[in-house]
């Protein structure tokens, strides 16, 4: 039981940075996702804040397109708690399925476009839209497009200039997705 409150049950998946688990609260008997930070990485500040952010960015939204944010907390390593999604991610529905009908592919990019309408109303870009963070879940008849990984998104603050959590001509992100302002580590993408 992680912090009093959360049954771990099963790894979902491992990245660079952290694992993400299914777990269920103890009291509640709702199930979760869990995504704990890796340990060597819970040293380094800059990792640790672009974690926070990814908490805070996903969760100050609330759109029904972009991932639930439920719970923050740092133990020996920062946490983050998040709705449990079943589906696929888009870049494993192109692995299994190939190319979407078009009228498919439309609804599905219409949703990840009214996720991001809403980070932009919030002051928040993303900064990494790839396949693999846009998440497909069924509902009902339909599919429910989810964005995932606020982590290296830009929380902008007050008119033009906004917190940075990277430094001019730092790059993060993934390079075959990036736009040409961040691949250039510009200071200003908005």
């Amino acid at each position: 039981v992680f912090e009093h409150r959360y049954r771990i049950l099963r790894l979902i998946c491992q990245g660079g940075m952290g694992s993400v688990y299914e777990a269920e609260h103890v009291v509640v008997g709702r199930k979760v996702a869990v995504k704990l930070l890796h340990p060597d990485m819970a040293s380094d500040e800059g990792i640790v804040q672009r974690f926070y952010n990814e908490a805070r960015a996903a969760g100050s939204i609330g759109n029904e397109h972009i991932i639930e944010v439920l719970d923050f907390g740092y133990t020996t390593v920062p946490y983050l708690v998040m709705e449990l999604l079943q589906g696929k991610s888009l870049k494993d529905v192109l692995a299994t399925e190939g190319p979407l009908d078009p009228r498919r592919a439309c609804d599905l990019l219409l949703q990840v476009l009214d996720a991001l309408a809403a980070a932009h109303e919030k002051a928040i870009v993303h900064r990494d839209l790839k396949p693999e963070n846009i998440f497909v879940v069924r509902k009902g008849d339909g599919e429910n497009v989810k964005l995932l990984d606020f982590g290296i998104s830009k929380l902008r603050t007050g008119g033009v200039k906004g917190q940075h959590l990277t430094q001019t001509g730092s790059v993060l992100g993934t390079p075959f997705y990036m736009s040409p302002e961040q691949a250039l580590g510009a200071s200003d993408i908005s």
